[in-house]
Parts: C-alpha cells; structure tokens; sequence
C-alpha cells in the first residue's frame, strides 16, 4: 500500500515534470537577442572618407609647411582623406618655373648676339637671334614681348651688316609692332641702323589676313585677338602668332603677311600632363580677383580633382591665411587668420556630422504561458494533496479498529488422532 502511495507521488511530480520540459522545448526562439546583433545589418553601415585638397595659393615656403602638415593629417583622418598623391603635390609644391627658365635661355642669347654683332660677326649674331626667338615662342605672350622685340632688333642689325635690307626693314618693322615707344640712342647705334629703323616706323603697310590653325587663345603681337581656329586681320608685314590655353602648352610661330591672300599659321596642340594640368588650374584659381571667376576656377580645379571640399591657404603682409570650400552653399567660408588656430582646428570645419545608427530592432518571440494546469506549483500542490489524503485515509481505517489485548500467545489442543 505504502509502496502505490509513492508510485502515485512520482508519477504526479515526475511526469508534471516531463510535460513541462517538452512544453518549453517546443516556444519558439527569438531569432537576435541585444547581445548578438545582427550581423548583415553591421556590415551595411561604412563611413566614406571624403577627400579634401590642400591649395597652396601663395608660393611661399612657411605657408608649403603648412600644407604638407595638413596632408599629413588628412591622411591619418578616420573621415577626410587627401587627393591622389600626385594631385596633392600639384596643389602643394612650388609650381615650375617655365616661362622663367625660357626667359633666362633667351637672355643668354639676347646677349651673345649683342657680343657677336660688336664684333661684327653678323652671321653668328642673326643665328642667336634667331634661337632666341624660338625660345620666346614658347613663353606667355606679354612676358615675351620686350625681349621678343630686342631680338628682333638685333636680328635687324645682324640682316643690315649682311647687306640684307629688306630682311632688316622687316625686323625693325617687327621690333616697333611689339614695340611702338621703342626709340634708338644715337651714342649706342650706328646711323645707318637709326635710319632705316625710322625708315620703317613711318612706313603705313595696307591690312592683310591671317589665318590661325590649332586649338586656343589667339594673341598676335601680343594682341588678345579671340579663339582659335579663324582668321584676323593684321597689318602687311612680319607678326609672332602665339596659342595659349589653360590645358595646352603656349605655342608660337612668326608669319609673313601678304596682301595676296591670307597668311597661314598652322600651330600644334601642345598637350600637358596631369601634374601640370593640376598646376595651370591652382594658378588661374591664385590670380582669379572677381569673386565670379574665383568661384568658377575653384570649382573647376575641385571637378579635375575628384573632390568635394578644399582648404585654401594663403599669405598677405606676413601674415597666413586659411579659408575653406565646400561644393555647396555657401561655397567659400570667411578668409582667417592661422594665429592660434592650428591644422586641426582647420580639418574640423570641414568634418563630416558624426552619423548615428539606431541600434537593430530585435523581435522576441512571444511568451506561452501554460495552462493552469501545467503549471509546476499546482502540479506539485495537488500531488502532495494527493498523497495526504492517502495516507489520512489509511490512518482513518487503522484507527476504527478494536485495540487487541496483548500477553503470552496460546495454541489450541489437538486430539490424539490428530498428531503425527
């Protein structure tokens, strides 16, 4: 009996037990938890590091130190970067000196046609003159024209000591068309030199074409005529043609004009490389005054670039000055002074906002609560109800019973016959 009380027990805890772990194992899961985000979603959020050009707008060293420094940052920045390294270098470094290293090439040869000509070697005199002016094809037109126009003379000089008039007329003619206030020194040139120099001052030639072939800025004698190809009028006589434009190498040839028919000057196109296209935008951007071209040069050196923002460093009267620029309103911030404002302090205007992330939504999975019945304590508390009242029932029987007397125990006789 006792023993089928305890079965009864175990089977009513035990097996409240076992429905209880398969209820559990069979909820749903929720699929994340706070603790596992999830994964996919974290990998879609990147920030772009935005590159930024550094312009050095003045050519002075203290201000290329500052530059260098900000692309020094810009490259260790968690949200800005520099440009390519050969466009930050353009933007940055001392531009090259070509029209400068043209002009010293024919200086040099302005001066030894000078020497040869005093020593009436008129025919090495002409030959130098003749380089030089080679040279001068190739340099911006009006930082050109002085020494252009002392070649010219020397070289109208070498042509009247080789006995060639009419060769020398032109030179002069050419020297007083670049130009016109140029007068001689009676103590420094011969008279015969004076004469015909004059000679062809006076002279009023008829007008004639010139017909310009290539691509860019037209300038004759100096003369901003317009865009090329096309064809404009010139004075009969000897002119210098030059090409120029912003992505081209500056480019020139001399032509006779005629009263027969137009003149051609057929000049090719003078490619540049990428460095130096760089350089020709950072200097227009350097010498833009209007506010309307500084905005237009700015923003196409920023599209040859690839970039978005600009930091523009400069120096007026000893002093340093920094602006930025974004492609977008307003554009140009206020020109600052660097003073206490160091390149960090500069890089945090143009940092992008700090993005926040909402953080992902995780579903839970709604809880099952158990039936009344399933659950654990009222599984408990009537297996022990049970149990009590089992073991109250066998104690109610037991204690009805009449008490038996206790002493020593007796056996009944048997009969005779009933023994072995």
């Amino acid at each position: 009996m006792f023993v089928w009380m305890l079965t009864v027990v175990w089977v009513a805890v035990g097996g409240s037990g076992l429905a209880g772990s398969v209820a559990h194992a069979e909820l749903p899961r929720a699929e994340h938890s706070p603790e596992t985000p999830d994964l996919k979603l974290t990998s879609q959020i990147s920030f772009a590091r935005r590159p930024v050009a550094v312009i050095d707008l003045s050519n002075d060293q203290s201000v290329r130190d500052i530059a260098n420094k900000l692309n020094e940052l810009l490259a260790a920045h968690s949200e800005l970067a520099p440009p390519a390294i050969s466009d930050g270098a353009a933007l940055v470094d001392a531009p090259p000196l070509d029209d400068e290293n043209h002009l010293q090439d024919a200086q040099r040869k302005r001066k030894t046609a000078e020497a040869n000509l005093a020593q009436r070697n008129f025919g090495e005199a002409a030959v130098d003159a003749i380089e030089g002016q080679e040279i001068l094809l190739h340099v911006t037109p009006r930082k050109a024209l002085a020494l252009y126009a002392d070649l010219a003379l020397a070289l109208g000089q070498a042509r009247l000591g080789e006995k060639k008039d009419a060769e020398a007329r032109e030179a002069f003619a050419l020297t007083y068309r670049l130009d016109p206030r140029r007068t001689l020194d009676e103590l420094h040139y011969l008279p015969e030199v004076i004469q015909l120099f004059e000679a062809a001052r006076r002279t009023t030639p008829g007008v004639g074409l010139i017909s310009v072939r290539g691509a860019g800025r037209v300038w004759i004698d100096g003369e901003d005529m317009g865009e090329a190809p096309g064809e404009f009028k010139a004075s009969l006589g000897r002119h210098v043609v030059w090409l120029t434009d912003l992505l081209r190498e500056t480019a020139g040839r001399e032509v006779l004009v005629t009263a027969a028919r137009p003149s051609v000057a057929t000049i090719m196109d003078g490619p540049l490389n990428r460095p130096q296209k760089v350089v020709r935008f950072r200097l227009a951007l350097s010498q833009a005054q209007d506010p309307a071209l500084r905005a237009s040069a700015m923003k196409a050196l920023a599209e040859f670039v690839n970039v978005h923002d600009a930091i523009l460093l400069s120096k007026v009267n000893g002093r340093i000055l920094w602006q930025t620029w974004r492609d977008r309103e307003p554009g140009f911030s206020e020109i600052r002074e660097l003073g206490r404002d160091n390149p960090i302090e500069i890089l945090k205007q143009l940092a992008p906002p700090k993005v926040v992330v909402d953080p992902p939504v995780v579903i839970r999975a709604p809880v099952v609560q158990p039936r009344w019945y399933e659950r654990r304590s009222v599984q408990l508390g009537l297996a022990a109800t049970v149990a009590a009242a089992i073991v109250s029932g066998y104690m109610w029987l037991h204690y009805t019973e009449p008490d038996r007397a206790w002493g020593p125990v007796t056996f009944p006789k048997r009969a005779p016959e009933e023994m072995p």
